[in-house]
């Protein structure tokens, strides 16, 4: 319980210093927020929102098929649902959306948790997947301004260093592979025999889900169309506002990837660290870091409302909805 509290409090601090520490250093005031708010094109704000929850739909599409891989059919309703909680828990507490999804789908459609988890986990495996993808079609569109703006004395490692990090990564597996036997026979004592074992037993068939889907290309499908949308997201919202509407793709691609890492980080939704990375990547494009900081404060304003406003919504649904046995298909 402490050791929880302690968490939680850390976290909260994290995310109040990083917040001050975001507006401080560019001299914000409250007038200049309602300002922003004010002048933001709101047909453009409505269809970023459009776009945004449209993402998460595919979302919860995806994850059902991840579920479905294991003959649990939840519907997409109850998937929905699960995934708008995640996001709300995320606001609260870091790093509890995982945990509420899953804990919302074994209440709604009777899934175990270990198992669900399991295939979240492969979506973060996924997603972390596409977002290196990202990060490397960043670095190839915009390397030589990045590199003088933010590694002006990087050098690649000497052809040398490469070849022998890779000849000692082949050894490694090399090793592993010969070993195989030896560890799968140790995992499965482990897994019988203990109840450790046995949950991350079933986080492991969770995982493995991916390769049952029914439809792989549907699968791809959706986690490509997720990161277009989260694209689309933020090109939307730079054309709410006169002072970035002419930024093109490539700073929505630099901004989507840094918004990225600043919602990852272990505060409640990224508050704070999203502000401040968000504004350092407009910066990157000579958007004054005032007027920048503005811009990351109502970007994540919008995604933060748009969540506590579903995500509640959500609550209050799973609160109606029978519990149905997840093999038996719902709407």
């Amino acid at each position: 319980m402490i050791k929880s509290f302690l968490k939680y409090a850390f976290s909260t601090l994290l995310a109040a210093a990083l917040l001050y520490w975001a507006i401080d250093k560019s001299d914000l005031r409250w007038n200049d927020i309602y300002v922003t708010f004010q002048q933001a094109n709101y047909t453009w704000v409505g269809i970023s929102i459009l776009i945004a929850l449209i993402s998460h739909i595919f979302r919860a599409l995806r994850w059902e098929q991840l579920l479905g891989a294991m003959h649990y059919y939840p519907g997409t309703t109850r998937t929905l649902s699960a995934v708008l909680i995640g996001y709300f828990a995320n606001f609260l507490v870091p790093r509890m959306g995982e945990v509420s999804r899953c804990g919302s789908l074994q209440k709604t459609a009777d899934i175990p948790f270990e198992k669900s988890f399991g295939t979240v986990i492969t979506e973060r495996i996924v997603d972390l997947l596409g977002l290196l993808i990202l990060v490397g079609l960043t670095f190839l569109v915009e390397w030589k301004p990045i590199q003088q703006f933010l590694f002006p004395n990087f050098q690649l490692p000497s052809i040398l260093t490469l070849a022998g990090l890779a000849s000692g990564l082949i050894a490694i597996l090399a090793l592993l592979w010969v070993k195989k036997p030896v560890i799968l026979e140790r995992w499965n004592k482990f897994t019988s025999n203990s109840s450790i074992g046995k949950k991350i037993h079933g986080w492991v068939l969770g995982i493995s889900s991916i390769q049952e889907v029914s439809q792989p290309s549907k699968f791809v499908f959706y986690s490509i169309a997720i990161w277009i949308a989260y694209f689309a997201n933020t090109y939307t919202l730079f054309l709410a506002f006169p002072i970035s509407s002419s930024l093109g793709f490539s700073a929505a691609l630099t901004v989507l990837v840094m918004g990225t890492f600043g919602m990852a980080t272990p505060t409640q939704g990224g508050i704070g660290a999203y502000h401040s990375l968000v504004a350092s990547a407009l910066g990157f494009y000579l958007i004054p870091l005032k007027e920048a900081t503005l811009l990351a404060t109502f970007f994540h304003g919008t995604q933060m409302a748009l969540i506590l406003l579903l995500g509640g919504l959500s609550f209050l649904l799973t609160l109606f909805l029978p519990k149905k046995h997840a093999g038996v298909n719902s709407i």
